[in-house]
């Protein structure tokens, strides 16, 4: 039907023609006229309405943006089920498959192909026809399988001219020949460059418009249709996915510094440390140096000490040489008046009276030392328990038998050595017994371990040098216990896995190690370790006697391993008896008698089997503990009882020691040396006669008196002489005893002569010691000084060792954060030059290269996507404006009401959140060009809370960024009524306080004009390009919304086509020129039947029941 319209109608392309073939669950061909003046697509839901229209979407839509079935999905709220798959494959319907998945049922299940073509015309002649092609092979039903190609023809067109490509197995180079004046294109970016040319379309953002007007269901909000419907999503959105996929490599570049920081920060210090150490270790050699000076030192000093000892005593000599004799001269001089005294006396007569007194003084003597003798002898007897005899044969028989006590003496004293050395030794092995049973108490008190104290005591000391957790290295015997219902069968279990009990388990993360400090050192014992390398499991069973069986394995990260272990070495039967022993290939018995295969057996009794002193396995060491303690409190009680049998044999043997000497006094006396009596009596006689002769002679007792004056000057005069000459011989004594020293010093430290190493700070120490060094405190001294350096010298160890042990920890520390930089170093000091100069080319190449490309990175990120994400803001917002004031101008020419028009403002949203994103966007920005790592890391961390935030996926954030980035909702639209005269009528504000018909007439007339400025801009009255497809836009609407509508889309001269249910069509048929009823058999095969139009009363030609809305789905 040809119709004259508005200036430039003439030029308007209108969908002329549909055609579609295997297209969903229309399969075949079908070909449809579409008039000039609209088209209707009238049925019930699902009978395939949305998937002709679609078609028309996959025609005109680029693929990036096509959303098939959008507006049924928008009705039902749920995901996308359609696709080109499933319309190539005509799915209909889903079922559940034998596994209970929900599996797509196909029309076309196998090699099949589809079709679409649209042939558009105008009033001056020209045709452009589009068409596009699906095909795939096989059984495939993954979408990329989906072939496809488009085509553009300036004439009509039929797709029954496409058969050839189906029975040529879609060869795409058969169009050339067979379709020489046919545009084909692979890519639609190419085909719509053509299409759009050719129809007069400016944009690619128009296609995208068309198609989102398509599935437009309620236009009510003014501000929600101008977002949705006539702006496009900013360009904000794609910067910042750029701005989070980058941060990826700038965060890795950022990683890389702080990984290369914190290896500088680990190894840093242990560099410090290290120098601290050579520093501890040097001054440690030092004083053993300096230790070891000591010595030479002090005997240096005792030689200088010695000789001015001599040279002063050798002083002291002479002088009290002229001492001597000037006193000699005085005792010669008395003692010459003494001899002239006595020469007088002599005269006198007084030879009887001196010989008298003399034998009186003599026997006087003689009586003292018979009395001593005679107590001694007394003494003697009453300590070998006898009285002394009072007669000479008496006493010569107890001193007879005292002699051959004496004889017997040798045989004494080798019969009490021999109880003494026999209870020494048993003292000895008790003490042995005794330290050895306490040390294991103290190692089983301090861990639940009963392993032997000594192996223990080498694990901790390996697991501190090494900064390992001592339950890191078990020992097997700590992993396992026998059952408690098979501790019979413990001694013989503890047999065959005593070896293995007592090795340690090495997980293969800390094997370096611990194999570099067993091999580094001698450990003084015997140690055997496994390392737990993964290992099959093992597919042979274990007999019902197995000592396997028997056994309990601790839970942990090394119990699968150990199980293994057990059942591949260690599947011993436990027999019961000799018999079932000798016919099991590996077997032992109670009696600890093992045998290890057809050939070899062990016995091993140097311990009793079920001595449980030596059994090693189980989870904890209560048993042992308390054993060991019986045995310590046993060994402690015969230590006390051999402590006292020896102090009673050592009491015994003194006693008999001193009657020994008893005996030796009484063996070396004679009655004569013990008679006291007849010497009594002659002093007595000697005394009458004395006093008899002095009575004769008077003068002898006056010459006396002056004699023994004379004498008593003379021996004072004497002693004085002879006390200086002691004093000289004792100086002589002296000397001599210094020279000996002397002369023994430079014989045993030759050396002595040379001044020492290390004198002045020796000079100090000793000073510090002894303010005032002499010979009888040099010794003393020394050992202070000595003392003190140990002091040091221990201190000096202990800081040592904790340097070395801290050094050896941050090496650890760094294998196991960075086991790649590691490279296989051992984390022992070996390694220490190789770890350092790791450090080095962290500090010099590493880092500053990790830190320039973080910084570039950076400051590019910042230049380049930040920068870029905040002028997008600002120009997406511009856009908008200038977008609005284009609308505006189509606006103009749309009359809104009688003798009235549009104007849509824009105003700004000041959103909170908006404003602290620009603030932090401007916080990531400052600083940019600063390279301060302070500065960079500001930068960085701001950036990263920016990206954090773009990129999370929690609800609260997606809201978020779909606020801050859609410049969209940054602003407000107002439209305003305006009469001719440019005077407001009316304002509207997103629809607020007015009806829902004045709302969706806003939305309407606002969409209308955006889609004439996109398809016709400003040089048309009409848009080229006019078709425009409505999926059910108006099911919801009331009648008089629905012909406003289309009263205002058919005023900026567009063709309508639209699909709508039955109940819609009276208010719709005034606005078309034909339509059809789309109808569906069987839930699976759609199909379409015209209905007739008549042009004089622009109504369908329906049957009464059909216009009231009695629709079927099946036909």
């Amino acid at each position: 039907m040809q119709t004259t319209g508005p200036l430039g109608s003439e030029e308007q392309f209108r969908l002329a023609r549909l055609q579609l073939f295997n297209w969903g669950t229309f399969s075949d061909l079908f070909d449809l006229n579409i008039p000039a003046e609209g088209y209707l697509f009238i049925g019930p839901s699902g009978s395939g309405k949305s998937t002709i229209l679609d078609a028309h979407a996959a025609l005109l839509t680029p693929p990036k943006w096509v959303d098939f079935n959008v507006a049924a999905r928008e009705a039902e709220r749920h995901g996308k089920d359609r696709n080109l798959m499933t319309y190539l494959r005509g799915a209909w319907a889903q079922q559940t498959g034998d596994s209970g998945e929900y599996l797509a049922q196909f029309l076309r299940a196998s090699t099949t192909w589809s079709a679409i073509a649209e042939i558009y015309r105008n009033d001056q002649g020209r045709t452009v026809a589009l068409a596009e092609v699906f095909w795939v092979k096989g059984k495939s039903t993954t979408p990329g399988d989906v072939g496809r190609i488009y085509l553009v023809l300036e004439r009509d067109f039929h797709l029954r001219e496409l058969e050839f490509f189906a029975r040529h197995d879609f060869e795409v180079r058969r169009f050339k020949s067979e379709l020489p004046d046919a545009y084909v294109h692979r890519e639609f970016s190419a085909y719509q460059e053509r299409f759009r040319r050719l129809l007069g379309i400016e944009n690619e953002r128009a296609l995208r418009l068309l198609h989102k007007t398509q599935s437009a269901k309620n236009l009510g909000d003014l501000n929600v249709f101008l977002r949705d419907f006539m702006l496009d999503a900013p360009s904000t959105f794609e910067v910042a996915d750029r701005l989070v996929g980058e941060f990826g490599e700038l965060n890795a570049a950022h990683q890389a510094v702080v990984a290369a920081r914190e290896q500088i920060e680990t190894l840093g210090p242990a560099r410090d440390e290290y120098h601290d150490l050579k520093k501890a270790e040097s001054s440690r050699g030092e004083l053993q140096a300096l230790h070891a000076a000591v010595d030479p030192y002090r005997e240096h000093r005792r030689k200088d000490l010695l000789e001015a000892g001599i040279a002063g005593q050798k002083v002291a000599l002479d002088g009290t040489m002229q001492e001597v004799r000037a006193l000699a001269e005085v005792a010669d001089h008395e003692s010459r008046k003494l001899a002239e005294l006595q020469q007088q006396k002599l005269g006198m007569g007084a030879g009887v009276v001196d010989q008298l007194q003399n034998d009186i003084r003599a026997a006087d003597a003689e009586k003292s030392e018979r009395i001593r003798r005679r107590d001694s002898a007394v003494d003697a007897c009453k300590a070998l328990g006898w009285v002394m005899a009072d007669t000479a044969p008496g006493f010569a028989g107890q001193a007879q038998v005292a002699r051959e006590r004496m004889f017997r003496a040798d045989e004494d004293r080798q019969r009490f050595e021999q109880q003494k050395d026999e209870l020494k030794e048993q003292h000895r092995i008790a003490s042995t017994d005794f330290r050895a049973a306490v040390e294991e108490v103290k190692a089983l008190e301090r861990q639940r371990s009963n392993i032997d104290g000594r192996l223990v005591n080498l694990r901790q000391s390996m697991a501190m040098e090494l900064g390992i957790a001592e339950e890191k290295l078990p020992f097997v015997g700590e992993l396992l216990e026998v059952k408690a219902e098979e501790a019979g069968w413990q001694g013989a279990i503890e047999r065959v896995l005593g070896g293995f009990a007592r090795s340690i388990l090495v997980d293969e993360r800390h094997y370096s190690a611990v194999s570099g400090f067993i091999n580094g050192r001698h450990i003084g014992e015997r140690l055997a370790y496994s390392r737990m390398v993964p290992q099959a499991g093992s597919q042979r069973s274990q007999g019902a006697q197995s000592l396997v069986r028997k056994l309990n394995v601790s839970p942990g990260p090394w119990a699968e391993w150990l199980r293994e272990e057990l059942k591949t070495h260690f599947d011993f039967e436990c027999a019961d008896s000799l018999a079932a022993f000798r016919a099991a290939s590996r077997a032992v018995t109670r009696e600890g008698h093992v045998k290890h295969s057809a050939t070899r057996h062990v016995k091993d009794d140097r311990e009793r089997v079920d001595n449980r002193a030596r059994w090693v396995l189980g989870f904890d060491n209560r048993a042992k503990l308390a054993l060991y303690r019986e045995k310590a409190a046993a060994f402690g009680s015969r230590i006390t009882e051999l402590d006292a049998a020896l102090a009673r044999a050592r009491d015994e043997e003194k006693g008999q020691q001193a009657q020994l000497l008893h005996c030796q006094t009484l063996s070396n006396l004679t009655w004569n040396d013990v008679d006291v009596g007849s010497l009594v009596t002659r002093i007595a006689d000697m005394q009458k006669r004395l006093v008899a002769e002095l009575q004769s002679r008077p003068d002898l007792a006056r010459m006396d008196d002056l004699i023994r004056k004379q004498g008593a000057v003379h021996q004072e005069a004497v002693d004085k002489k002879n006390g200086q000459e002691a004093f000289v011989q004792g100086i002589r004594n002296e000397i001599a005893k210094l020279e000996k020293k002397l002369a023994e010093l430079v014989q045993r430290y030759p050396a002595s002569d040379h001044e020492p190493a290390f004198k002045e700070n020796l000079d100090q120490r000793f000073s510090t010691a002894q303010r005032e060094a002499t010979l009888e405190s040099l010794d003393d001294a020394s050992r202070k000084v000595e003392r003190a350096i140990n002091d040091e010298l221990r201190v000096l160890d202990g800081e040592i060792s904790r340097l070395r042990h801290s050094i050896v920890q941050r090496f650890t520390k760094f294998n196991e954060r960075w086991k790649a930089e590691s490279g296989g170093l051992d984390p022992v000091l070996e390694s220490s030059e190789d770890y350092f100069g790791k450090l080095r080319r962290l500090e010099t190449d590493d880092l500053p290269r990790f830190e320039e490309r973080f910084l570039t990175m950076l400051r590019d990120q910042s230049d380049q996507n930040l920068t870029l994400l905040s002028t997008k803001l600002d120009q997406e917002r511009t856009e908008i404006r200038a977008r609005m004031e284009l609308v505006n101008e189509s606006l103009q020419d749309a009359p809104f009401g009688p003798g009235t028009h549009l104007v849509i403002e824009t105003s700004d949203r000041h959103l909170d959140e908006v404003r602290q994103f620009r603030a932090d966007l401007k916080g990531a920005l400052s600083n940019s060009f600063s390279t301060e790592p302070a500065f960079a890391e500001q930068r960085f961390a701001a950036l990263a809370a920016l990206v954090k935030r773009l990129a999370s996926l929690e609800t609260v954030d997606r809201n978020w960024r779909a606020l801050v980035l859609d410049v969209r909702q940054h602003v407000e639209f107002i439209a305003r009524e305006m009469d001719l005269d440019g005077i407001e009528v009316e304002v509207y504000r997103s629809g607020a306080g007015k009806s829902g018909g004045q709302r969706q007439k806003l939305a309407a007339t606002c969409l209308a004009a955006a889609l004439r400025y996109q398809l016709g801009g400003q040089d048309r009255a009409l848009p080229s390009f006019s078709t425009v497809v409505l999926d059910e836009a108006f099911d919801k609407a009331d009648a008089e919304f629905t012909a406003m509508a289309m009263n205002i889309f058919k005023t900026f001269g567009f063709q309508m086509v639209v699909a709508t249910p039955l109940k819609s069509v009276m208010t719709l048929e005034p606005f078309i020129g034909g339509a059809c009823f789309v109808h569906i058999k069987d839930r699976k095969k759609s199909a379409l039947l015209p209905i007739d139009y008549d042009d004089a009363t622009r109504r369908l030609k329906l049957a009464p029941h059909e216009r009231h809305g009695e629709e079927t789905v099946d036909a």
